[in-house]
């Protein structure tokens, strides 16, 4: 989201600067532009993508408890106190592998106006940003949301709003989740054998990488997806064991993800999927 905002910010700058330039009257333009971008601004704090930032919240309470802060629709206290148990379930998922979590700050959305105003796609049961993890109650299971997390303990832990390539970071996420429902070995041996399986996983990686997992999703291929990155890191975690990819992870503070995937695991990103496609190719049951 911070990368949409920054895009968007660019836009607005530039479209500024040429409406002064244009402009004769640049003192009244000016004004306008002042009490223009104040009210957009004080909206996307109070009602937008920002709520979560926002020292006011209108028809929203808060409930705290340990790291996790939920905002929820007032009055709706069954329904907070509910989705807090899914939370800390979730939380407790992600601790098991990042040892420690960090805040997270909680929108409960009830509808899908609400989580398109919190910047989240409508339809979604719950989606994760720099700023927030939204969920719509009733739509999100434990799982998911502990995939949600994921993605915010791993940004937090590196250092780094893009740590590692979708696959990994996908893949991970759906590990801790527990989220196997998308795809079976056997499953996916099948998507190998009929050209569905996404040979350029590894290709899908920083801000154009993400733009081509979304046009794959949008061609229908998200469960190959997301069960393909599971599976991949499932693999990885079956292969060597929970603390060396817990050492791995925490290796990328400091180094980029190819040069610290291969000296933890002592092959190339292209040889490990390699592998793995030959493991899926003979899966036996």
């Amino acid at each position: 989201m911070l990368y949409l905002f920054g895009v968007i910010a660019i836009f607005v700058i530039f479209s500024s600067v040429w409406g002064y330039f244009k402009n004769k009257d640049k003192r009244k333009y000016l004004f306008r532009l002042f009490i223009e971008l104040s009210l957009v601004t004080i909206l996307l704090f109070l009602f937008g993508p920002l709520f979560a930032l926002s020292p006011i919240k209108i028809g929203y309470s808060t409930l705290k408890e340990g790291n996790i802060t939920l905002y929820y629709p007032r009055n709706s206290v069954d329904m907070a106190r509910e989705a807090m148990k899914q939370l800390q379930e979730a939380e407790e998922m992600n601790r098991d592998f990042y040892k420690n979590t960090f805040p997270m700050k909680v929108v409960l959305a009830r509808s899908e106006l609400d989580m398109l105003r919190f910047g989240s796609y409508p339809y979604a049961g719950g989606t994760g940003s720099e700023l927030s993890l939204n969920i719509r109650f009733g739509r999100m299971t434990t799982g998911k949301i502990a995939h949600e997390m994921s993605h915010r303990n791993l940004a937090m832990l590196t250092g780094k709003s893009i740590p590692s390539p979708n696959w990994f970071n996908e893949g991970l996420a759906s590990y801790i989740g527990k989220m196997e429902e998308y795809r079976r070995p056997k499953e996916l041996q099948v998507d190998l054998d009929n050209g569905q399986y996404v040979i350029d996983i590894l290709s899908m990686r920083g801000i154009l990488g993400t733009s081509k997992w979304l046009l794959k999703i949008r061609q229908g291929k998200a469960r190959v997806l997301y069960g393909q990155t599971y599976l991949m890191v499932k693999y990885l975690f079956d292969k060597y064991d929970q603390e060396k990819i817990y050492d791995f992870v925490v290796s990328l503070k400091n180094q980029d993800f190819e040069k610290a995937f291969a000296q933890s695991f002592g092959i190339t990103e292209e040889q490990f999927h390699q592998e793995f496609i030959n493991y899926i190719r003979n899966y036996k049951l």
